[in-house]
């Protein structure tokens, strides 16, 4: 189609009737009921020609409801970061939604493999989800479209449809992120629309609307459903399981549509070939209705369908046939591409006509795939029972914390948890009755519970283009363990217990006391320090004498002494007492110093810790993923208000009112050499300087820190001998050298104020990049360094783990009066890698008081 011929188009849809977009979107499908308002007269503009905000979906899908005559209805499933309303438009015929609640019931039954299948009559539960990157954008304009087919169409195949299922469309499952995009499209289009790639409409500037307000992929966050958007839609699917499940995606504009079955490869072996083989019967069905209108496509080639961290992948590991849908984006109302313009209505219609055609397909292998769903469970049960790992054990009473957050997780995705009912010793580790949790191996969810807590099946591809760990277990740091056989079970777990926080002992008379060790601690620790209270950290453990008893406290714990406040003795009670609310902890109080074990708490090891007043650069070559997680994870758990500071501005920047500055992954080398000296200059007078993998990578270049990064020489040696390889090969050649993402342990320094809290030297990094930074000169420098055998799971080269071995996965620098600390991984990684998360809320506050061997030797020759 040439660029008049576009033209052409959209001034047929911008200034026609109603019949142009209705022939044009939906060609010989009969009447449409006059008393349902089509997009275009609710809306004012016809579908294609502008960017629907997320508001006006919302108003038209309860125009829907309010003129279906009983076959739509609107559920509100929550609301995003920025108070946009996630809806659900649930569409079937008037007679099945009067019998909805038993009908969700019954289908819930396919999960328990003793009971009876699904019949033909039963309706078969189909899910559209559209636009989990809000810049995907065609998906929304394509649900407002099949949204009205289905419930104005009067033909009786549309009827069937009603009759025979219940659909539910998810139209922006990242609202903020869709308004984001939409935005920017309307603001920057043109009349007549611009198709030139360079054009602005077309290169949304930072953040882009792909992400959720605190710059999160949601795609990615099925399993560890850390973001809210996340949580309402994992427990909205739990409701009902569905049959089908569509993830509607927009790729390159050079690229034409996508459909599975995805490359053998890239597949799951936990999930069973049926599965996937239905994928490739319902692809008759995409395939027909594309052909029918003349659009080009492709499968089996690319994206993986192995991990329940995306929303295609984690219905399969229910039972349900999920399928992406990827379409070339316009990006825009029009963008030229390698096949010629790209128009916004010729996505949307592509994404029309597969859901429609989905539709089709679930009706006519109705039975199969409820023989698919019901197998898929029985399975499970026999899958699990023959596992080596019978059960999964976790929980530790001195983090009460993370032990609940991840039961959180545990419930959340519905897994059969029980308590322990007896003491168990397992892998040299103490698990306590009434304080730990068992996940038997052996239920209809057994492919979930090895998600969370066993390594990745092996594989032989290594080309995929995303993280391939998901072992969620690890990512926690705390204890766990796999059983060879089912310990004794105590009570079904169906809730987190409620853990309320106070002050064991009252008012205190000495000081107040809070074990480190607790993941929690540091939200306590900003609470008091922003209400102004004198708080000091222990750098040695000690054993107190408290109110209720001897307590042990370890390294990093808190000190809150009465005197020497700035605030009056009842006004720092009711400080604690409101830091114990915040952060579900309890405070021992103490009436001596005198210690039963370890230092007193007037030793010169106890120190003041600064309120941190944080910065976050953040912006277009800064790493936008990273930058969002340190963000969510300052304003979710501190209630910090961090700054967030624009790369290209810093200069302009006073950076005095800050404590710590945090890097993220990204671009710096086009900071200006008065910016890096105003840098250093503030490092030292006293600044902690916080950064993640290439960001470290360039504070050892520009001379932060006299450390060293790994290069790797073998690509010399390479080059000497370069070997012959046929091009058809390429991708699965070279994949192998990058780090998509694997878990690797190291040993960490358990007495160092980064590694605080912390019981255990051996701790679970996740490496998805390519920064190696070699272990430190100095003796102390070394935080955490990588065990000579690291690999634990993922799919990694042997190549590449033989690199990581032995290397540094934190190191500590000094300039000046300041440090700098280098993290090789990134220890926010996608908001649930809490394990290394703390290690950064450790840099962040404790910091500053690390003395390496030159300030230590300094210091003792005065």
């Amino acid at each position: 189609m040439n660029q008049r011929l576009l033209l052409v188009l959209f001034l047929l849809l911008a200034s026609s009737s109603l019949w142009a977009q209705q022939s044009y979107y939906f060609p010989n499908t009969g009447t449409f009921d006059s008393r349902v308002p089509s997009p275009e007269q609710f809306l004012g503009y016809p579908i294609g020609t502008h960017y629907t905000r997320h508001d006006q979906i919302v108003a038209y899908f309860k125009e829907l409801e309010r003129t279906s005559n009983g076959k739509a209805h609107v559920q509100v499933i929550g609301k995003s970061y920025e108070e946009r309303p996630q809806i659900i438009l649930t569409i079937t015929a008037p007679e099945n939604y009067s019998n909805l609640e038993k009908i969700r019931q019954k289908h819930l039954t396919v999960t328990d493999p003793a009971q009876p299948n699904l019949t033909k009559a039963d309706p078969v539960i189909v899910l559209l989800g559209y636009s989990v990157h809000g810049a995907e954008t065609s998906g929304g304009e394509a649900a407002l479209l099949t949204a009205y087919y289905l419930v104005a169409n009067q033909s009786a195949e549309t009827a069937q449809y009603l009759k025979e299922s219940v659909i539910l469309i998810d139209p922006a499952q990242n609202p903020d992120g869709r308004d984001r995009a939409a935005n920017w499209h309307n603001m920057y289009k043109s009349f007549p629309p611009v198709s030139d790639p360079a054009d602005l409409e077309h290169l949304q500037g930072f953040p882009g609307g792909r992400v959720n307000h605190y710059f999160t992929d949601l795609n990615r966050d099925w399993l560890s459903a850390e973001q809210i958007e996340s949580k309402n839609r994992v427990d909205f699917s739990h409701q009902w399981y569905p049959n089908v499940h569509i993830d509607f995606h927009e790729m390159g504009t050079n690229s034409t549509y996508y459909f599975e079955p995805t490359p053998a490869g890239h597949q799951s072996p936990l999930l069973p070939q049926s599965s996937y083989d239905f994928n490739a019967t319902l692809a008759k069905y995409h395939a027909e209705a594309l052909d029918k209108i003349g659009s080009l496509y492709f499968t089996k080639e690319s994206f993986d369908n192995l991990s329940p961290i995306y929303g295609s992948t984690y219905p399969d590991f229910y039972g349900a046939v999920g399928v992406t849908f990827e379409q070339g984006s316009s990006r825009g109302l029009v963008q030229e591409s390698t096949s010629g313009p790209v128009t916004f209505p010729f996505t949307i219609r592509n994404h029309l006509v597969t859901g429609l055609a989905t539709l089709k397909g679930a009706l006519a292998e109705k039975e199969n795939l409820f023989k698919l769903q019901k197998d898929f469970f029985k399975s499970a049960v026999t899958q699990g029972k023959a596992n080596p790992a019978k059960a999964f054990v976790f929980g530790d009473s001195r983090d009460v914390s993370l032990t609940n957050k991840l039961l959180s997780l545990v419930l959340r995705h519905r897994l059969k948890v029980y308590t322990l009912n007896a003491d168990v010793t397992a892998d040299g580790k103490k698990f306590e009755k009434g304080k730990a949790y068992v996940v038997p191996a052996e239920q209809p969810f057994f492919r979930i519970v090895h998600s969370l807590f066993e390594e990745t099946p092996k594989l032989k591809d290594s080309t995929f283009y995303d993280n391939t760990s998901w072992s969620v277990v690890h990512a926690y740091g705390i204890q766990q363990a796999k059983l060879n056989s089912v310990p004794s079970l105590g009570q079904a777990v169906t809730a987190v217990p409620t853990v309320q926080g106070g002050v064991a002992g009252g008012k205190a008379q000495l000081a107040y006391l809070l074990n480190w060790s607790e993941y929690n601690a540091s939200r306590a620790l900003y609470s008091l320090l922003s209400q102004g209270v004198l708080v000091k950290t222990s750098l040695k453990p000690f054993t107190s004498q408290t109110a209720t008893g001897p307590q042990k406290f370890s390294y990093g714990s808190l000190v809150i002494p009465v005197a020497g406040q700035k605030i009056s003795s009842d006004s720092l009670y009711r400080a604690v007492e409101e830091a114990s609310r915040r952060s579900n902890l309890t405070f021992a109080t103490t009436s001596t110093g005198f210690s039963l074990e370890g230092i007193d708490l007037g030793s010169n090891n106890i120190l003041p810790v600064r309120k941190p007043e944080v910065a976050l650069v953040t912006g277009a070559t800064s790493g936008l993923a990273e930058a969002g997680q340190v963000w969510f994870l300052l304003n979710e758990h501190l209630q910090l208000p961090v700054s967030k500071l624009d790369p290209q501005s810093l200069e302009r920047v006073s950076l005095d009112r800050y404590q710590v500055l945090v890097l993220p992954n990204g671009t710096y080398r086009e900071w200006s050499k008065p910016t890096v000296d105003a840098l250093k200059a503030w490092v030292s007078r006293g600044g902690t300087l916080i950064t993640f993998r290439t960001a470290s990578e360039w504070a050892i270049s520009q001379g932060f820190a006299k450390e060293r990064v790994f290069v790797d020489s073998s690509a010399t040696r390479r080059n000497a001998s370069v070997t012959r390889v046929d091009y058809a090969t390429r991708a699965e050649t070279e994949a192998p050298r990058r780090i998509n993402g694997g878990i690797f342990q190291a040993d960490i320094d358990i007495t160092n104020p980064i590694a605080f809290g912390l019981n255990d030297r051996k701790i679970f990094f996740t490496k998805t990049g390519n920064t190696i930074l070699l272990p430190s000169k100095d003796k102390y420098a070394t935080v955490a360094k990588y065990l000579p055998s690291s690999y634990i799971s993922g799919y990694v080269s042997r190549e590449n783990v033989a690199k990581i071995n032995s290397t540094a996965s934190i190191l500590v620098g000094q300039l000046g009066q300041g440090k700098v600390v280098l993290f090789a991984e990134d220890p926010t990684y996608r908001h649930y890698w809490h394990g290394t998360n703390r290690l950064f809320l450790n840099a962040l506050f404790y910091g500053n008081l690390i003395q390496l061997q030159s300030a230590f030797l300094g210091a003792a020759e005065e």
